[in-house]
């Protein structure tokens, strides 16, 4: 895991004497973790120094998770692999489970118990990345191997997550959140387009 977020932040071209920590967070540091979760390895930065323009800031480090992820597979005991670049002044959840893969310790330990996801900013964050993914397989004009693989992946972690946590589960209210503002459309729709050119002469 350590390899695997010091290899997406040289992609990242995030230098090393910023990286404050990495961490494993999200499902697999919880008690709401699922066959389908991703593993959350975040490097923990100070991100106003990549640049005083702290939206453009953001905005490049969320294109660069995206485009690692349209060509990159990896996976750790069957388990996405999911990078992600925090400042280090962001807090972390109540409840939620936080591992220092750095000093090799819990940070925070996870709680059983309810959790309130839509106060999660992981839950924004986590929408944001697949709205993001959505619109550049769509710009790239990728192929329909593209759309299933994560059409797939959607329809399979939010299987697993409703099953495990019920209706308010993590990985649904993403999946719930995609579909109100249309992304899920958005692809299918794309979809439909590669399946019509498929069998237009």
């Amino acid at each position: 895991l350590l390899e695997f977020g010091h290899a997406w932040a040289k992609f990242a071209k995030i230098p090393d004497a910023i990286i404050l920590d990495v961490i494993m967070t999200g499902g697999n540091a919880n008690y709401n973790y699922t066959p389908k979760s991703d593993i959350d390895v975040h490097l923990v930065i100070d991100r106003n120094a990549l640049g005083s323009n702290r939206e453009f800031v953001d905005e490049y480090l969320q294109d660069k998770k995206v485009l690692w992820t349209l060509t990159h597979k990896i996976k750790i005991l069957g388990y996405s692999l999911e990078p992600y670049a925090q400042d280090n002044a962001d807090r972390y959840p109540a409840n939620q489970g936080v591992y220092s893969l750095k000093r090799d310790r819990w940070i925070q330990f996870p709680n059983k118990g309810n959790y309130n996801w839509q106060d999660d900013p992981g839950l924004k964050r986590k929408v944001m990345f697949y709205k993001k993914l959505i619109d550049q397989i769509i710009r790239d004009k990728m192929d329909r191997d593209a759309v299933k693989d994560l059409k797939d992946k959607i329809k399979s972690m939010r299987a697993a997550s409703i099953a495990k946590g019920g209706e308010f589960s993590f990985e649904n209210l993403v999946f719930k959140e995609l579909r109100n503002r249309g992304y899920l459309d958005k692809m299918n729709r794309y979809e439909q387009g590669l399946k019509d050119k498929a069998l237009s002469l």
